[in-house]
């Protein structure tokens, strides 16, 4: 193909990636339609389920331990409200769903219409009285849950905290821990529960002895749509598996990623050091954080990549969607920015504890090294997201057109799999 002599002067400050694309324009079109058709194929996967689930509010749904949670008004009385308990089981969980992952089988569960019969769940009901609020375990089969019903019991009593900021003191009335069928009586200063950090006290029976209460970290327990329904210790949430918020971030080199684009930016990749307690070694294109309770997300995700990368410029994006993060050990309402790398400007640094390596890669390596990635885990049964034959011709695909690269034995974390399958599906929107 002829080059005039005005392209070949501009050819010449070009890379070899950008002098191919100026050369043959059509080819990162022709990337990008394939990168849509095999996400839009990865988005079928699930649309019979949205079609039958479309009625189901998650914002009246939420997760803790093996539970999904039905929040729900209490037709008897405007002062008072229930949240059902329902055990994660195969009779609410989809048919389609059974050979899913753990975590999608938990989000299909909060899809699902569920059975107040259904055996071994249990039901709270909390009442909003002059003098505070009042927990009620409605039913004998929870009794084996005193812990759980102990913090789901507190995080209900928090709706009640506002409309009584006029007393001096409110009084709490929850089921035990140790038997939830009796209660017990909290009284806590009103002044002291009108800010995140004094909610700790709430907490402090459930918590170790030795903790200090006054520099508790705490966090948003969230309902199905991200939204806080209570704060809570964030020890409590990971102990037991309540869904709360948190953010990740793409850092795009020299631009934002866009779901209208035909080139897209390399993107920053980290390695994990081996020192690391949870996932060393493992790779990870995101970088990701818990929101503290009250937190804008936004100042999450400023705050999360100052911390990990040193980049304090104000380059993030707005917000691009949520999604929803589950695995035998994390539920996080996850919302996804992307944040701008400016060559000239940013420099990239790291903690030498944290990250063993880092540095911008083509996004097709990225795309190529996560399905693998996906694909090792399907293998070993380790996989908490969806499967489906897409997922399994993209890698088979993949594969067959970057064999023998070194990136593709890259093991990503589990959690970053997930956010960048629903980061694929925006993308192909």
């Amino acid at each position: 193909m002829a080059i005039s002599k005005a392209k070949r002067i501009q050819a010449a400050s070009l890379t070899t990636e950008e002098l191919k694309r100026f050369i043959n324009p059509s080819l990162p079109l022709f990337q990008k339609q394939c990168r849509k058709q095999s996400a839009c194929m990865m988005s079928l996967m699930t649309s019979d389920v949205q079609e039958e689930t479309a009625s189901v509010a998650l914002s009246k749904r939420s997760l803790a331990s093996s539970y999904v949670i039905s929040m729900e008004d209490d037709n008897a009385s405007k002062d008072s409200f229930i949240w059902r308990c329902c055990p994660i089981s195969d009779e609410i969980v989809a048919d389609h769903r059974l050979d899913e992952g753990i975590g999608e089988r938990a989000i299909g569960a909060m899809k699902a219409k569920l059975d107040p019969a259904e055996r071994g769940g249990f039901k709270l009901k909390c009442t909003i009285l002059d003098e505070g609020p009042l927990v009620e375990m409605e039913t004998d089969t929870g009794r084996d849950n005193g812990a759980l019903i102990a913090v789901l019991s507190r995080v209900m009593a928090q709706s009640a905290f506002k409309e009584l900021s006029d007393l001096e003191n409110i009084k709490i009335t929850v089921p035990s821990a140790d038997d939830p069928s009796l209660p017990i009586t909290e009284f806590y200063p009103t002044q002291e529960l009108m800010l995140p950090s004094g909610y700790a006290p709430l907490f402090s029976s459930l918590l170790p002895p030795d903790v200090d209460l006054g520099t508790m970290e705490m966090s948003d327990m969230v309902n199905g749509d991200g939204h806080p329904i209570g704060y809570i210790p964030r020890p409590l949430v990971h102990k037991f598996n309540l869904l709360h918020r948190g953010i990740g971030i793409v850092v795009c080199r020299d631009a934002h990623i866009t779901n209208d684009q035909i080139m897209l930016p390399e993107v920053y990749v980290h390695r994990r050091t081996d020192t690391k307690r949870i996932f060393p070694s493992l790779y990870d294109m995101f970088v990701g954080g818990v929101a503290t309770a009250g937190e804008s997300l936004k100042l999450t995700a400023a705050r999360e990549v100052g911390e990990e990368l040193g980049l304090t410029r104000p380059s993030l994006s707005d917000e691009l969607f949520k999604c929803i993060v589950c695995t035998s050990y994390n539920r996080c309402v996850v919302t996804v920015y992307t944040y701008k790398f400016d060559s000239g400007l940013d420099r990239i640094s790291w903690q030498e504890e944290e990250v063993q390596w880092g540095d911008f890669v083509s996004y097709d390596v990225v795309e190529m090294s996560g399905a693998l990635s996906i694909d090792r885990l399907r293998q070993k049964y380790q996989w908490p997201g969806r499967n489906g034959d897409a997922l399994e011709v993209r890698t088979r695909t993949l594969m067959k057109e970057n064999e023998g690269r070194q990136e593709d034995k890259w093991d990503y974390v589990p959690d970053g799999l997930l956010v960048w399958m629903a980061w694929i599906d925006w993308l192909s929107r």
